[in-house]
């Protein structure tokens, strides 16, 4: 697999320890358009529609964007700061939703590191830093002892979040995010499913980021539209006064 040359990382169980020996050797990856641009969708060509809405955590009136990634995804790396970037200009009915995908024994160290973060409330602020550790700094994070080693390094409390990484409800926590994959069909990432249902990605909508993100666009705006009221049906024309009965001539 050469990953400096696709637009998306299309990992599977089978060909994940390739794409994961691979990782530190791509250096130069696509480069990236930078204006978002409209685009027509086209139901299986740019965006797929799941058979059944999946449940969404976002509150009602909300549009949710839920992302499947992986720390050492370069791809996921790639599209972190644009998606951020393209997050800030939506609308405040537009909320974003994480989840790391479990691809077996080389993503758990980096599921939990995540899921660590999000149970400590510290997510937010770290989780930028993580991309960096792993594809900028070269560091691998792929065991317990360079994640801890990694997490004292940002100042975190190394206790609570060692305590948080190996706690039964983090077995739990990972069990959840494993059925959240195989009920939104994740068989790569990045991945994207927007109001539980209609999901797209960089490979899938084929072609540049900025293609993407207007595939994203259009799928936010498929939503607010079939979100509307229905429109009132129009009112029925007057009905035509009855035909007078003809006069019979007197005979």
């Amino acid at each position: 697999m050469n990953l400096s040359m696709n637009l998306d990382l299309k990992l599977s169980r089978r060909s994940l320890s390739l794409a994961a020996s691979s990782l530190f050797a791509a250096s130069a990856l696509p480069a990236w358009a930078q204006v978002t641009v409209t685009t027509v969708l086209n139901e299986g060509q740019n965006y797929q529609v799941l058979k059944a809405r999946q449940n969404v955590l976002a509150g009602a009136g909300k549009i949710e964007i839920h992302e499947f990634f992986w720390y050492g995804c370069p791809h996921c790396n790639s599209i972190d700061q644009p998606l951020h970037d393209w997050l800030k200009k939506q609308g405040p009915d537009v909320v974003l939703r994480r989840s790391h995908i479990d691809f077996g024994e080389r993503t758990e160290a980096h599921q939990r590191l995540f899921y660590t973060l999000e149970a400590m409330g510290e997510l937010n602020k770290q989780h930028a830093a993580v991309f960096t550790a792993i594809h900028g700094e070269k560091k691998a994070l792929a065991n317990k002892a360079q994640v801890l080693d990694w997490a004292k390094s940002r100042g975190l409390d190394v206790a609570k979040f060692d305590a948080a990484y190996s706690s039964f409800s983090m077995s739990a926590t990972l069990n959840r995010s494993k059925q959240l994959m195989a009920d939104y069909k994740v068989e790569g990432v990045p991945y994207f499913a927007i109001d539980g249902r209609l999901v797209t990605s960089p490979s899938i909508a084929q072609g540049s980021q900025a293609n993407f993100f207007g595939v994203m666009d259009s799928l936010i705006a498929k939503v607010r539209t079939e979100r509307k009221p229905d429109a009132k049906p129009a009112a029925k024309p007057a009905a035509k006064p009855a035909a007078k009965p003809a006069v019979k001539p007197a005979s």
